[in-house]
């Protein structure tokens, strides 16, 4: 009903508890005074009225036609109850508690009410209350296994180790034994080093599943795991004899071999198991690590592995194998280009794998390698066909190489995708490129309302504000909306020289002269010599021109020419640029 109420009943399932100890819990029913019919009738009427209004959503009207119910009979537990629920949605979980123990009181027989309150002490982390009431919920309900899990956690948190183990005992008598309640059972009495009690519990179950070759392996490792390799031989003797070629038991050897000291069988083992054709790929990998991990400090490690690898993918071309070589690259610090090689042969097998798509993409982005970015991004958009990063820099790198209507085809392919995902960041993004676009195709309105779309989806854009401001500067149109946008997009950006350069030219196209001078000082320093502005990548020929034009209106003819005569030498290619030079008054053009 509530998301409160919804995550007390999941901790009631999940939660694992830290101390707890025995309480005693109400067994008698409260004996309550019986309404007047009168009242019986009223209590009824609001109280119906009252789940009338909590399903609508109606939850402060609900709250108060609960409590009249409780004014009627304070003691009526589905009133309590109901109430109980709206306390823990509002906050008040210590009065919601209390509401849910005085309804348990009343009626200790309903597992709906014990089970809401399990959960309220749950979730509170009053673990010394929780356990008497979840044993409650568990005699009431004697098939619920999960109740009795649930025990079990409280119980061996707690360190009642004797309680958890009689609680597994409990679900066996409704499951049967498992390998789940034996290796509980197993870990609880090792706990407390009774170890002929522990594998008693293990070998019980082996008699009781004898083809379960899972057991004796586990058997077998946890003989090992106590230093008794002989009981350990004998217990994976009894899966070699029924199923030798088992991969589990294989592995399980390697660790006798290691425990036993007998390098030789371990490694003869580790190569059988690497090459062999049957081996699943999980224990193939495992087998790499094995390897890695032998070979650790030796100066032929980096060599031998990748030879192993290789040797691998040629006997079993798999993803994994070919995504195992990748792993080993990376980890052991290859050169880039062994890295993007093996990527490219893993994307070949696998071109749906995001991992290998995504650092191709990265790898082609920060290279600026726009006709590999493209490449990268079909094949993501071929095999993740709702992600929209792949439309995105697809559009990108098709715009870098000239290809706009192409672009434009994919960027809106990527909007219709897009419906019904919550990712606005992304499609505002998507918006602020289809701007660009068609601001240089010349088709403005189009640029517009795509710089408006951009914004509904993220209002803050920086670059869509900047270059939707920049634009209409441009067209002279709408300059007061311009310079609120171009506020915003320095604001969120103080360092960046081009969106600077953006105010101080609304400003400019205002007739701010002096603000416009105050803005364009912050990108370009009068006192920076002409050669490190000509050198500095960051300030373009049309800024250059922008700083001229804004010192001549503010009767600085000298400092105005000199950026006029940079941007030329910038390349700039202003049509109006030359005259200026030639005059010797500003003339705004």
């Amino acid at each position: 009903m509530l998301k409160r109420l919804f995550l007390l009943f999941l901790l009631f399932v999940l939660a694992l508890p830290s101390e707890a100890r025995r309480k005693k819990v109400v067994k008698e029913v409260v004996q309550r005074t019986q309404l007047a019919p009168a009242d019986a009738r009223r209590l009824s009427y609001f109280f119906q009225e009252a789940i009338k209004q909590k399903l609508a959503g109606n939850l402060s009207e609900a709250h108060d036609l609960f409590q009249h119910c409780l004014d009627i009979d304070p003691d009526d537990p589905d009133a309590l109850f109901e109430m109980a629920y709206l306390k823990f949605f509002y906050g008040q979980d210590s009065i919601g508690t209390a509401l849910f123990r005085r309804v348990v009181e009343l009626d200790n027989r309903n597992p709906r009410y014990i089970q809401s309150l399990a959960a309220a002490y749950l979730a509170q982390n009053q673990f010394d209350e929780a356990i008497p009431v979840v044993e409650r919920l568990a005699e009431l309900q004697t098939r619920r296994s999960d109740v009795l899990y649930q025990l079990v956690e409280l119980y061996k948190a707690n360190g009642k180790t004797d309680e958890a183990i009689r609680a597994l005992d409990r679900i066996e008598l409704l499951e049967g034994r498992t390998l789940q309640t034996s290796m509980q059972k197993y870990a609880l009495y090792l706990d407390q080093e009774r170890k002929n009690e522990a594998f008693a519990v293990l070998e019980e179950l082996q008699r009781e599943s004898p083809y379960d070759l899972r057991i004796p392996l586990i058997r077998g490792k946890q003989y090992l795991d106590n230093d008794d390799p002989d009981k350990a031989l004998e217990c994976f003797n009894t899966v070699a004899q029924a199923d030798p070629q088992n991969a589990e038991l294989r592995m399980a050897m390697m660790d006798y071999y290691a425990h036993t000291k007998q390098t030789d069988l371990r490694q003869s083992l580790r190569d059988s198991l690497l090459y062999a054709k049957d081996t699943p790929d999980d224990v193939r990998t495992q087998m790499v690590a094995v390897l890695i991990d032998d070979l650790k400090g030796q100066p032929q490690q980096k060599q031998v592995v990748m030879e192993t690898l290789d040797s691998l993918i040629r006997l079993s071309p798999t993803p994994l194998m070919y995504s195992l070589r990748v792993s080993y690259l990376m980890h052991s610090q290859a050169s880039q280009d062994s890295i993007t090689v093996a990527m490219r042969d893993l994307l070949k097998v696998d071109p749906s794998n995001e991992n290998a798509l995504s650092r191709m993409l990265a790898l082609y982005l920060s290279q600026r390698d726009m006709e590999q970015v493209a490449e990268i991004c079909r094949m993501g958009i071929n095999t993740h066909p709702e992600s929209l990063t792949y439309y995105y820099y697809l559009g990108i790198a098709l715009t870098q190489m000239k290809q706009n209507e192409p672009a434009i085809e994919v960027l809106q392919g990527g909007l219709k995708q897009a419906e019904g995902q919550a990712q606005p960041e992304l499609i505002a993004d998507i918006y602020e490129i289809l701007g660009e676009i068609y601001y240089d195709q010349g088709k403005h309105d189009e640029a517009f309302a795509a710089y408006d779309s951009c914004l509904v989806y993220k209002d803050d854009h920086a670059a869509c504000l900047n270059n939707y401001a920049y634009y209409l500067s441009l067209r002279n149109e709408r300059l007061d909306e311009a310079e609120r946008m171009a506020y915003r997009a320095i604001k969120a950006e103080p360092l960046n020289k081009t969106y600077l350069d953006t105010y101080a030219w609304v400003l400019f196209m205002q007739n701010n002269y002096t603000m416009a001078k105050f803005y364009i000082d912050r990108v370009i320093s009068p006192s920076t010599s002409d050669s490190l502005l000509l050198a500095d990548d960051d300030v373009h020929a049309d800024v250059l021109e922008h700083a001229g034009d804004i010192y001549a209106r503010n009767a600085d003819m000298e400092q105005a020419m000199r950026y006029w005569s940079l941007a030329q030498q910038k390349g700039s290619e202003s049509a109006v640029l030359t005259r200026k030079l030639k005059q010797k008054k500003y003339i705004k053009e």
